[in-house]
């Protein structure tokens, strides 16, 4: 796959630890009692910090994993030059510490990666990062748009149809084999809250995307980490027992509810099942 220089680090939101542009209080506020101050010098911050400056925080995206299990899988799935030290941070997080920027540079622009069916989510590791109030906002997946009309596989307008579905961290343009004919691939960011973009039109042309790798998608809104069994987006109209639907309390009741119905406008056709490796 082809890197685009410096997505990962705009995506992740990844630069350099500059002090400078910390905030540090001279002074606490008037504190409540029983309340005591700790203040920590400039030096003694940068100090502290600094030796987390190669570290991501990582979490199994909808699986609970124990400590010795991650540490060995990700050694084996990232076979780092350097030590890699973990930290279980609690609800699942880990804190992941390269002794080599090389190796984490490497685990950045390698994803995306899998933890048997399941995605492992990054992010990069910042002071007071508090568990109990982090949650899991996005992740990266490989994305294909299968038989793309030959037309279309020119530099700036494949740039415009990868950018339609969200932030491109690397590009992956091929032949396949004559009975799949050609797609290109591409390694994107998507929002967890949103639904996955299942098309994208360009001119009057409706093009397929497909995803390669969610364990657990909804084939009802769209979204990836639940089944549609259990998908709170969907809520349908409330059925009231012994009423017609015109009575006046049941209209009352339609007026007081949700009562959005959504439609199964996605299908098997949008997963596919994820290649061997993060980069095959």
């Amino acid at each position: 796959m082809g890197e685009i220089p410096g997505a990962y680090y705009k995506a992740f939101d990844i630069s350099s630890y500059d002090d400078e542009n910390l905030i540090y209080d001279d002074e606490f506020e008037t504190l409540a009692e029983g309340l005591a101050a700790v203040k920590l010098s400039k030096v003694k911050k940068s100090k502290i910090r600094a030796q987390w400056s190669n570290s991501i925080i990582v979490k199994v995206f909808g699986r609970t994993v124990g400590f010795h299990f991650l540490h060995s899988k990700i050694s084996s799935l990232w076979n780092p030059g350097g030590r890699l030290d973990v930290v279980d941070l609690g609800k699942d997080f880990f804190l992941v510490r390269f002794r080599l920027k090389e190796d984490l540079d490497k685990v950045l622009k390698g994803g995306p990666w899998y933890i048997g069916e399941h995605f492992l989510t990054l992010r990069p590791w910042v002071p007071n990062f508090r568990p109990s109030m982090a949650s899991i906002s996005s992740v990266a997946v490989l994305a294909r748009f299968p038989e793309l009309s030959i037309e279309y596989y020119d530099a700036e307008v494949l740039k415009e149809i990868r950018e339609a579905i969200g932030p491109i961290l690397r590009i992956d343009s091929h032949t396949a084999s004559g009975s799949k004919g050609r797609y290109t691939r591409v390694c994107v960011q998507i929002d967890l809250e949103k639904p996955l973009i299942k098309e994208v039109v360009i001119d009057k042309l409706y093009q397929q995307v497909q995803y390669e790798g969610p364990h657990s998608f909804c084939f009802s809104c769209g979204r990836i980490g639940h089944k549609k069994e259990t998908c709170q987006y969907k809520i349908r109209k409330p059925k009231i027992h012994g009423e017609s639907p015109s009575s006046p309390s049941s209209k009352e009741n339609k007026e007081d509810s949700l009562v959005r119905e959504d439609n199964d406008d996605y299908g098997p056709w949008i997963i596919r099942t994820k290649s061997v490796g993060p980069q095959s």
